[in-house]
């Protein structure tokens, strides 16, 4: 029902949704219209050149003219370089361009051990961790010198790589044309956040900005603490991230403690945009949220929370790629139209959940016309591009047919087919007059 209700708000906007022209575009003038692409390290596309063309063929033919790839330093290191160097160069054959997430997370793929000591011989970073609430070593702090260091270094050499070899995607931005790079795909920090002493000595000074006072900290979160040095983020009584959004012991100490880490995520991610851009001429930065900016959708909440993601993470990006969950409500589409207002472009993408993309949706009234026109329709009213997530990702959505992975994401040939045609759909009517 919620489906079939948005289609009919998406098909009421139709008529004004082309309003507002895309302020995005690469630099030989053609759309953003983007699939996540992953090239390597599973099967099948692992070591067959031929079904990367093929798919790329295809994808070309939909209308894609981005691909955006899982560029991770720790997949470089893998091979050195082969699989990326791969997909550079099927894709600038197929003519289509690359935007590369250059980490995960803010590069919690950069692990404790033998990936702390490999980044420290290719680069000479000294990478510094953080723990959990147990006191167990995670991910390196987005907010400190050394992850912005090594972010500033990683990048550089990607774009060293592949500036005029390559596949690289090159866009125009209002005034600005750049090579288009994002440090991370998947704005956030897990833990949530670090539970680290000089963390928690921060998060003590935020929350006496806040509070002014120790009196006004306990009626909001209905504790009884005699001074600010006495908070502990390990206690978990408090900060009771065991229970369901909502649902906690002290719900305000969670959120206040996921304002924080979000507002210290957004510090590091603009520290680190700065000296990329400082470092590697001509570069627009971009980042890629798994939700929709502020929505109010369960999945949103609880990203939010877990990884300490909310809005204010996202300011270092010029350029936004949104992983939508569903087709937007209204709500949602004018956090879009804030975001932009705010000067960022955004290419929303959708998620290619396979019941509604196959047709096997359990709902026998959905119109599968309606339903491509409306994606397209708030793409083009809305965002600057247009995008899917994604064609052949294995452990979560897809729609390339005889992909493994999970069961319950899995398309036969057929499903396949029909997922294929409503995209091809979508990008039509998002290009037409």
């Amino acid at each position: 029902m919620r489906l079939l209700l948005l289609i009919a708000v998406g098909i009421v906007l139709l008529s004004t949704a082309r309003a507002a022209a895309p302020r995005l575009r690469l630099s030989d003038g053609r759309p953003v219209l983007a699939v996540y692409y992953f090239g390597h390290w599973w099967d099948p596309w692992k070591s067959d050149d031929d079904a990367i063309r093929r798919d790329f063929a295809r994808l070309r033919a939909m209308g894609v003219t981005v691909i955006f790839c899982d560029h991770e330093w720790s997949q470089a290191i893998d091979g050195d370089w082969r699989w990326l160097d791969r997909e550079h160069r099927l894709a600038k054959e197929a003519g289509l361009v690359i935007v590369p997430w250059l980490s995960l997370k803010v590069f919690c793929d950069v692990e404790p051990g033998g990936r702390q000591e490999l980044a420290k011989k290719w680069y000479g970073v000294d990478l510094v961790y953080g723990c959990d609430q147990t006191g167990k070593v995670t991910v390196p702090l987005p907010y400190h010198p050394a992850t912005a260091e090594f972010a500033v270094k990683w990048t550089k050499a990607y774009v060293d790589r592949y500036r005029d070899s390559g596949a690289l995607a090159r866009v125009k931005l209002g005034d600005r044309e750049g090579i288009w790079v994002a440090p991370t795909v998947e704005i956030g920090w897990p833990g949530p956040g670090s539970f680290d002493g000089q963390t928690g000595l921060m998060f003590a000074r935020w929350l006496r900005t806040k509070y002014g006072a120790v009196a006004r900290l306990n009626q909001a979160w209905s504790t009884a603490y005699q001074s600010w040095w006495n908070i502990d983020q390990r206690d978990a009584e408090v900060f009771d991230y065991k229970s369901a959004p909502g649902h906690e012991k002290h719900p305000q100490a969670v959120a206040d403690r996921t304002a924080f880490c979000s507002e210290l995520l957004g510090d590091g991610l603009s520290r680190m945009s700065a000296e990329i851009r400082r470092a590697v001429p001509h570069v627009i930065i971009g980042s890629e949220t798994p939700y929709q900016i502020g929505a109010q959708h369960p999945d949103a909440i609880s990203y939010t929370r877990e990884f300490c993601a909310a809005a204010v993470a996202d300011d270092h990006a010029e350029i936004l790629v949104v992983r939508a969950t569903d087709i937007l409500t209204p709500a949602e589409l004018k956090l879009q139209d804030e975001y932009r207002a705010r000067g960022h472009a955004v290419v929303l993408t959708f998620r290619t959940y396979g019941n509604t993309y196959s047709t096997d949706n359990p709902d026998p009234g959905l119109d599968r016309t309606a339903f491509a026109r409306t994606l397209a329709s708030q793409a083009a009213g809305h965002a600057d591009g247009l995008g899917f997530y994604s064609w052949n990702e294995l452990v979560d959505t897809h729609v390339a047919a005889g992909a493994g992975g999970r069961a319950d994401v899995r398309m036969s040939d057929e499903q396949s087919a029909r997922a294929v045609d409503l995209l091809k759909a979508a990008f039509a009517d998002y290009l037409r007059p």
